[in-house]
């Protein structure tokens, strides 16, 4: 038995079971697409935002939807 299993002033090992974190529940697969849809929507209208305020060509709407669908993939996560 290695020295960190053991408690100090104490010949008996400690119970070598590992805590368990909770489980979160699985997701099911139409809470799934719901999210894949905002996040194409988040994509897609950013993308004609940018280009009805002027973006320089599509390259530059394009890096701004990459953006915002970056802002709400994390809220999605975080939100799980």
């Amino acid at each position: 038995m290695s020295r960190r299993k053991r408690r100090p002033g104490s010949s008996a090992p400690v119970s070598a079971a590992p805590e368990q974190a909770p489980r979160a529940e699985p997701r099911s697969s139409g809470s799934l697409a719901i999210d894949l849809g905002i996040l194409a929507a988040v994509f897609a209208i950013t993308v004609g935002i940018a280009e009805l305020a002027g973006a320089a060509n599509l390259g530059v709407a394009v890096g701004i939807g990459q953006v915002a669908f970056a802002i709400a993939l994390v809220v999605l996560l975080l939100r799980a």
